[in-house]
């Protein structure tokens, strides 16, 4: 992804665009998988609690 279509991507997630956000948890979900494993098992509360954050957080992103 070119960092224009990125940046698309972004400020429509940070105004509010569901599928826009939806779009930037699957191209971060790899990385959020990684953050959510304890003790060696995937923790599903982990990952929820980390994409709930997300989803909280976004509109006071700055770009």
């Amino acid at each position: 992804m070119d960092s224009k279509k990125f940046h698309s991507i972004l400020s429509r997630a940070i105004f509010g665009d569901n599928d826009a956000l939806a779009d930037l948890a699957e191209l971060y979900m790899p990385l959020i998988n990684k953050y959510s494993y304890i003790d060696g098992e995937l923790d599903e509360d982990l990952r929820q609690n980390i994409l709930l954050e997300l989803v909280r957080s976004i509109s006071r992103f700055e770009i």
